[in-house]
């Protein structure tokens, strides 16, 4: 019997499971996910949180072992990722010092220790993809599932791995490759500004150039539309303010350099709606680059289940569907919700589990 712990360290959020393991039974007895915005807590904030998080994780144990993945080494409180690598590793292994043994996912969906993970640090970055593609890999054949494209909208980005024959399938490994081939697509339902996803927004009847200036948040747009709820829109606004409907459409009002005096409560909507569908096309445009690979091996991409999941599944569905996906499953449905909303971390743990293979 033995106490798993693992861990996904974000640049927005960090994610953490605790698993219990006797034998071939696997307990699921502890998550936690929190917005932790690096940016602005710094180094040494990123320490202290991670020595709090052991300290709840490992409360009345004294035998564990931990697996990490990470993405918080883009932060720009880092000059280059390979000082994020070392940082992060560095906390992770003196926060849980007591750790039995500690290593952490890379992009080749394997563990490695922590001298191995800061000689090869680019193996590591940004990892957390391979943690989650190493799970589907692992049990798509157990859900009878062994044709699917992964769709994973979070806070920030948009991740998408597709598997094929039961074998992960990916062609980027770095954040740069994954961009390239489609398999990243950097928007999500909270963080982004609006004004770096549109140039331009409908308004009294024309189509209008937006402020390019931090008015309004993606969280905005959702909040409005009704597509989040107030309390899952967990990360600052743009402003600083609340997060009531009111206030985001005030948001949204500047984005066009106007407020809400100047534009009604339909016209915001119509605004938010707009940039609502820009998003919907940017990851449907990605699934589509996605499934021109799978058509260009013979196969056909219609006979592919998308596998949505993170806080935005519902953007998910709508671009899969648009993309010609005639089955679409969510991942609480295969694994359950409190295992959803801290995947990657517990696809680490899990990682460890089988000893990474």
């Amino acid at each position: 019997m033995i106490y798993v712990i693992g861990l996904d360290v974000g640049g927005a959020n960090l994610k953490a499971v605790k698993l219990l393991v006797s034998g071939d039974e696997v307990k699921l007895l502890e998550t936690i996910r929190e917005y932790f915005p690096l940016w602005i807590h710094g180094k040494v904030g990123l320490e202290k949180k991670l020595r709090e998080l052991k300290s709840r994780l490992t409360s009345g144990i004294d035998s564990y072992v931990v697996a990490a993945c990470m993405t918080a080494e883009l932060c720009d409180i880092y000059r280059v990722k390979r000082e994020g690598v070392e940082h992060v590793v560095r906390s992770v292994c003196e926060a849980f010092h007591d750790a039995r043994d500690v290593k952490f996912v890379t992009v080749e969906m394997k563990l490695v220790d922590r001298d191995e993970a800061v000689k090869n640090y680019l193996k590591v970055a940004a990892a957390n993809w391979a943690a989650s593609a190493w799970f589907l890999e692992k049990y798509c054949s157990k859900w009878g599932i062994r044709n699917l494209v992964f769709i994973d909208i979070g806070s920030t980005t948009t991740t998408i791995i597709p598997i094929v024959g039961g074998k992960v399938q990916v062609l980027g490994l770095t954040d740069p490759e994954k961009l390239q081939c489609g398999e990243l697509v950097y928007t999500g339902v909270l963080r982004g500004n609006v004004a770096a996803l549109v140039d331009k927004v409908p308004y009294k009847g024309y189509m209008v150039r937006v402020s390019f200036e931090r008015f309004a948040l993606m969280g905005d747009v959702h909040l409005v539309l009704s597509n989040i709820a107030p309390e899952d829109y967990t990360t600052e606004t743009a402003d600083g303010r609340g997060k009531s409907v009111r206030e985001a459409m005030e948001r949204l009002a500047r984005v066009v350099c106007a407020d809400v005096d100047m534009m009604n409560e339909y016209e915001i909507r119509e605004l938010a709606r707009y940039i609502y569908e820009v998003q919907v096309f940017k990851v449907f445009e990605a699934l589509m680059q996605i499934r021109s690979r799978i058509a260009s091996q013979g196969m056909d991409p219609n006979t592919f289940t998308a596998v949505t999941a993170g806080i935005g599944e519902f953007l998910a569905r709508v671009a899969a569907v648009r993309a010609g996906f005639k089955e679409v499953i969510s991942i609480r449905d295969l694994v359950g919700h409190e295992i959803s909303s801290v995947f990657p971390a517990y696809a680490a743990a899990l990682m460890l589990v089988h000893g990474g293979a």
